[in-house]
């Protein structure tokens, strides 16, 4: 899946969450399943990103010593030289490495959601039990 579909299919997961009443324990199950689906689009995203940071870093990387390689000069010159005609390259690295922090931070967030509405679920299940329990007996 590309990564414009990976983010539309996230957007139909969110917009899928939106619907549901997690008040309601079947809603609530479901919540949990499309935020699980959610982190397997996430964990994809971040890994295009991290890809294409890497990818961006060994382009940098490669052409900084072409570079100082062709340059004449000092050491130093070399270097300035190769920084300076690597600019580009370096922003595009830092904007990779933000998207990818964006994607594992979301992810992180989500997972946190998910250990909550767990939780969630878990006093629900007992309150219903509790429930039946008095009706019982």
């Amino acid at each position: 899946m590309s990564n414009q579909g990976s983010q539309k299919r996230l957007k139909q997961i969110y917009e899928e969450i939106e619907q549901l009443n997690p008040e309601h324990l079947a809603d609530l199950n479901q919540t949990i399943r499309l935020y699980s689906q959610a982190q397997m689009v996430i964990g994809h995203l971040d890994a295009d990103a991290l890809y294409t940071y890497g990818a961006t870093y060994a382009q940098r990387k490669h052409k900084q010593a072409e570079i100082k390689q062709e340059t004449e000069g000092t050491i130093s010159n070399k270097e300035s030289t190769a920084e300076m005609e690597t600019y580009d390259l370096r922003m595009k690295e830092a904007e990779a490495k933000a998207e990818s922090r964006k994607w594992q931070n979301l992810f992180k967030s989500t997972d946190n959601l998910i250990i909550a509405l767990r939780r969630d679920e878990r006093t629900a299940l007992e309150e219903y039990k509790k429930a039946n329990d008095l009706n019982a007996g």
